[in-house]
């Protein structure tokens, strides 16, 4: 016969104490000593004990859970390694909380509302995470309409104020197309992706301001449409160097459309420092494997990024106005990539 689940009468029976002191030991209750606390969550630790998700939901109507909503844009590419790094630090960060995080998967073809509104409708959790923003994004929209919370990785442009993390990818498309300038380069490629998404356009500003604070034809830059995947970068990539023999650069939006890029180069028998192409990244992973190619990396840790997404739905879920709760990171400039990585506790 199984063993018996550990609950809140066996901590009790155990420390001799009363089942509503251990409660309140495990939730932190300031009523409560320290020393008890402590004695507490050790033995909590020490017999396995984990609170009953449905008795919890009964008591709460809480779930207890948040869910991160995974893009997966192709089966069989390299997938999202950065989006690993945040889902850890996004998981430890609601521990504190005793929040578990759950990953839903989206696919390309899905509606990017549907997971959303299957969270919501099926209770599966009581806030979600998504990404790939778009200016009037419809899930941010059916979020705040029914009051439903949310942290989004990446900015709209609605009228109602919402809890958001995202990079500052304006200001470093303007820093990388200022410094390729200075270093000769005229005819250069942006691997981008679709229009639709919000970051497209700041990185789109921001480039185009720079070609103009340097008093070239914005008009010039070359924009490739790409999916966020090493293949259709890859494709991307090819079909530019094919058609403008004349390039001398490329930005890329993202750490997966930078590795598409190189092994485009790579196929094509390019180099980037024997033939003086410039190539800019941008992304949450130092990679090892590009040690041998010369590239220019915005860095800015997903794991940083996972930290700052639990603060803040630690804050909204309890009480912080959303309009409190908008965070703008700014990348780090990388031009040597094997050196930072030496250095760089990832």
């Amino acid at each position: 016969m199984p063993a018996a689940r550990p609950n809140l009468r066996t901590i009790a029976d155990q420390l001799g104490l009363s089942v509503t002191t251990v409660s309140r030991a495990l939730k932190d209750g300031p009523e409560v000593k320290p020393g008890t606390v402590a004695k507490v969550k050790a033995a909590a630790a020490e017999i396995g004990y984990q609170p009953d998700a449905r008795g919890v939901m009964l008591r709460t109507g809480k779930t207890m859970q948040v869910c991160s909503i995974l893009y997966s844009p192709e089966v069989g590419d390299y997938g999202d390694p950065g989006f690993l790094a945040q889902v850890e630090s996004l998981a430890q960060g609601l521990e504190a909380d005793h929040y578990t995080l759950v990953v839903l998967a989206q696919t390309s073809g899905e509606d990017p509302l549907v997971p959303v509104q299957k969270v919501h409708t099926q209770r599966m959790a009581d806030a979600v995470v998504f990404s790939r923003t778009t200016l009037q994004d419809k899930r941010a929209k059916y979020c705040l309409q029914h009051d439903f919370p949310f942290v989004s990785f990446g900015r709209t442009e609605l009228l109602t104020p919402h809890a958001f993390v995202d990079h500052d990818d304006e200001q470093a498309a303007y820093d990388a197309i200022k410094r390729l300038i200075e270093d000769g380069h005229r005819k250069i490629g942006m691997i981008d992706p679709h229009e639709a998404l919000t970051f497209f356009g700041y990185r789109k500003h921001g480039a185009r301001r720079a070609m103009m604070d340097s008093g070239l034809d914005p008009d010039s830059l070359i924009w490739m449409s790409s999916d966020v995947s090493v293949r259709a970068a890859r494709e991307a990539t090819t079909k530019l160097f094919t058609d403008q023999s004349d390039v001398t650069a490329i930005v890329c939006a993202s750490q997966m459309t930078m590795i598409g890029a190189l092994e485009a180069l790579l196929e094509l028998g390019m180099d980037t420092i024997r033939d003086g192409i410039g190539v800019v990244g941008f992304g949450g992973m130092p990679f090892r494997m590009l040690s041998k190619q010369k590239l220019t990396y915005y860095y800015q840790p997903q794991r940083h990024v996972g930290e700052v997404l639990a603060r803040h739905l630690h804050d909204l879920m309890n009480g912080t106005a959303p309009e409190q709760l908008q965070t703008l990171l700014p990348y780090r400039r990388i031009d040597d990539l094997a050196a930072f990585r030496e250095g760089e506790d990832f």
